[in-house]
């Protein structure tokens, strides 16, 4: 029984949050003063992150291989407030539920996150059904990339959950979801 199309988020919708880095060239330059006490902005600091996007998402469901061209949503969340999320990512679909990844990112002014889901079976999306109009419930964690503004270098993971609806299982298909993440994110304040 084939029931069909994972989902990326996180969108991006997502899709994996927020790992920052300085570079090893960067560091072998600093002064030994300033390594030894960092400026404020260097410092990282933890904050709870939690957003509700909706939006639209575009596929190509070829054969049991799920493109996911394009994740594009609206929303806020509670670092920046008002922003887009956006994303692209594939799957295989071979069962009723299917693993998926991708990447994407949460934009709001001159505020963004970066942001990777790694295919695994910890990032699933499930169908209701094997053709006709179908809901994809969908799951996963997001890992961050890095980020500008106010998520100046952002690390950590944020869950992602929720629905896309579908008008069928195959071919190109254009569907609304809803998306929430949550979780911690490290970033330099």
């Amino acid at each position: 029984m084939k029931k069909l199309i994972p989902w990326v988020a996180l969108v991006a919708l997502t899709a994996g949050l927020l790992a920052g880095s300085v570079s090893a060239a960067g560091a072998n330059t600093r002064t030994a003063a300033s390594r030894a006490f960092p400026t404020r902005a260097a410092i990282a600091k933890t904050v709870a992150f939690s957003s509700k996007y909706t939006g639209k998402a575009s596929l190509l469901i070829d054969n049991g291989k799920v493109t996911i061209s394009s994740i594009t949503g609206s929303g806020n969340n509670s670092l920046f407030g008002s922003s887009k999320v956006a994303g692209s990512g594939a799957a295989s679909a071979s069962a009723e539920c299917d693993p998926f990844g991708g990447k994407g990112s949460i934009i709001g002014g001159s505020n963004k996150i970066s942001f990777t889901v790694t295919e695994s079976s910890a990032q699933q999306g499930c169908a209701n059904g094997e053709s006709g109009p179908v809901t994809v419930t969908f799951h996963g964690v997001a890992v961050a990339t890095g980020g500008s503004g106010k998520a100046s270098g952002a690390s950590g993971s944020l869950k992602f959950s929720g629905t896309l609806k579908l008008g069928g299982t195959s071919g190109s298909q254009d569907g609304s979801f809803k998306v929430t993440l949550s979780g911690h994110l490290a970033v330099k304040g």
